[in-house]
């Protein structure tokens, strides 16, 4: 495989407050591909993501293209890897517009003073596909949950970073939004990582699948491969196959 074209972490380690939530964990991810990452709440799904976005400290070794993500300046960083938290909150109440073109900042020295046309367009590309261009205007700190939800999709997706990094992206969407969200991942032409509680849409977004339990993969595979096995039951503590229908 060509690790100068994909993530690569080589027995990382990860935690807080003395306690270890990522143990050991060796995995490759190759660009261009969707890798759907799944597991029981607390079981470091949410600290994977951002350890490898160099947003923890960690021991071992995380490569992005070839370089440490730790010692990668944060500008590149940003040019390589966007990250959409399952925590996003309004903080300040700009723009719907002010706040997506925010995701144009790896282009700039500064943000605001220096969007130009393109940011614009941009902006309003990824606005309307995220169907939030009708409220551009709004304050972000006057929207729904859903809405607000769609404003960080179309911030991220104004980055145009190499990797993107999904925690639960489908929180506070409703049945449309999600399974437009769904079908925009399945034909991305960028590489996507994304965490998920629900299985049956990782299973059809997902070229693969990667297994997590008490901070250690478990197995990856694609989806045809994990619904032959019983995995699945075992990292959920369930039979998981049966309630899902997966055979």
């Amino acid at each position: 495989m060509d690790n100068e074209n994909a993530i690569c972490l080589d027995h990382v380690s990860c935690g807080y407050r003395g306690k270890t939530i990522l143990k050991d964990i060796s995995l490759t991810i190759p660009a261009g591909k969707r890798i759907m990452i799944l597991g029981e709440n607390g079981c470091g799904k949410t600290t994977l993501l951002k350890v490898m976005a160099g947003l923890l400290p960690y021991k071992g070794s995380i490569k992005v293209d070839g370089m440490e993500v730790k010692n990668m300046p944060s500008r590149e960083r940003a040019e390589k890897i966007s990250l959409l938290s399952q925590m996003n909150r309004a903080y300040f109440s700009y723009t719907v517009e002010e706040t997506v073109c925010m995701g144009r900042y790896r282009f700039h020295k500064g943000l605001f003073e220096n969007v130009g046309k393109e940011d614009i367009k941009k902006a309003e590309e990824y606005m309307r596909k995220t169907d939030i261009y009708d409220i551009r205007n709004e304050r972000i700190g006057e929207l729904s949950g859903g809405q607000l939800q769609r404003v960080y999709l179309a911030q991220m997706y104004a980055q145009e970073s190499k990797y993107i990094f999904l925690d639960e992206p489908t929180n506070h969407l409703d049945l449309k939004y999600r399974v437009i969200l769904e079908k925009e991942l399945a034909k991305a032409n960028f590489s996507v990582v994304a965490v998920y509680h629900d299985i049956m849409s990782a299973l059809r977004v997902a070229d693969e699948l990667v297994l997590i339990k008490d901070g250690r993969v478990v197995k990856t595979g694609t989806p045809e491969e994990l619904r032959e096995s019983e995995v699945l039951n075992e990292v959920f503590d369930m039979d998981v196959i049966s309630y899902l229908s997966l055979r």
